[in-house]
């Protein structure tokens, strides 16, 4: 039977317990933690999980050892478990550690004949559970990917990737998501007080018919050419958040960056057609 090691029991580690102790065969689970959660421990207690409080031979089983411990303590967690782990097996950081931290923890683990693997957790856990969207960057290991498709997550291999990559997708992905959701908190609650929420979001269902995507690839490749008119549109709406008392943060940093854009626009205007000419152009202006 195969063993799984989670280190790490709040929100991540408990999601990927869960997951895993449904599959049909299970794999034997160990969870690792100085100071476990409640939902971990009741967890445990009912599915009859054994659960260790710091590393010893009891973890010289483990096939995959599964890191669900904060990014920051990356360094230190390794510290603790390399003495312990067995050479051959596969070590799986879902942790948020930087690209640079994991770079280090795979030329760790490597010096210890371990097999490490960068796999970046896209999505929320909260609502998806072990099903949230992951991205793999390292070598392959077929005992992991099929460990974690089978908890039905949609998995998505880097070809050519090293451990430190799936982590700098991530980051890269966050400045568009969370740089979305902070949008949206400085819009909503001024919608609301307008009485236009539901209207606004009725107005951004187009989205959902063009697709995230493609609607993203259009704005690149249209921005050089109507970033003065757009700059003109962003300063109004900043007005407008600000006409209530609401904070334009946000909006009226969008407007220095059409206005940053349109400065370099005036000095050297992209030839280049396209999402990609347009990406190198941004590139070639230093902002």
């Amino acid at each position: 039977m195969q063993e799984v090691l989670i280190v790490g029991c709040g929100e991540v580690g408990v999601a990927y317990a869960e997951g895993l102790r449904k599959l049909d065969p299970a794999p034997k689970l160990h969870l690792l933690d100085p100071t476990p959660s409640a939902g971990a421990l009741a967890l445990a207690e009912s599915a009859g999980i054994a659960v260790h409080h710091e590393p010893g031979r009891a973890l010289m089983a483990a096939d995959v050892v599964l890191l669900a411990t904060p990014g920051g303590a990356l360094e230190q967690v390794l510290d603790a478990l390399l003495p312990h782990l067995p050479t051959g097996i596969v070590v799986a950081d879902l942790s948020t550690a930087t690209a640079e931290a994991k770079q280090q923890a795979d030329a760790r683990c490597r010096g210890s004949q371990l097999t490490y693997v960068d796999v970046a957790i896209t999505g929320s856990v909260a609502l998806t559970g072990s099903a949230t969207p992951l991205l793999y960057a390292g070598p392959d290991a077929p005992t992991l990917i099929e460990m974690l498709q089978q908890l039905g997550a949609p998995l998505t291999v880097l070809s050519g990737a090293r451990p430190g990559d799936a982590m700098r997708v991530k980051l890269l992905r966050s400045v568009i998501m969370k740089g979305l959701e902070g949008l949206a908190v400085e819009c909503l609650p001024a919608a609301e007080e307008f009485g236009v929420s539901e209207a606004l979001w009725d107005s951004l269902s187009d989205v959902d018919k063009t697709g995230f995507v493609p609607l993203l690839r259009a704005m690149i490749r249209t921005h050089p050419r109507h970033a003065e008119r757009r700059e003109h549109e962003v300063a109004e709406a900043a007005a407008q958040l600000e006409s209530i008392g609401y904070p334009s943060t946000l909006t009226r940093a969008t407007e220095r960056l059409f206005g940053a854009t349109n400065a370099a626009a005036g000095k050297s205007f992209p030839e280049q057609d396209g999402t990609d000419g347009v990406i190198s152009w941004l590139r070639s202006t230093n902002r």
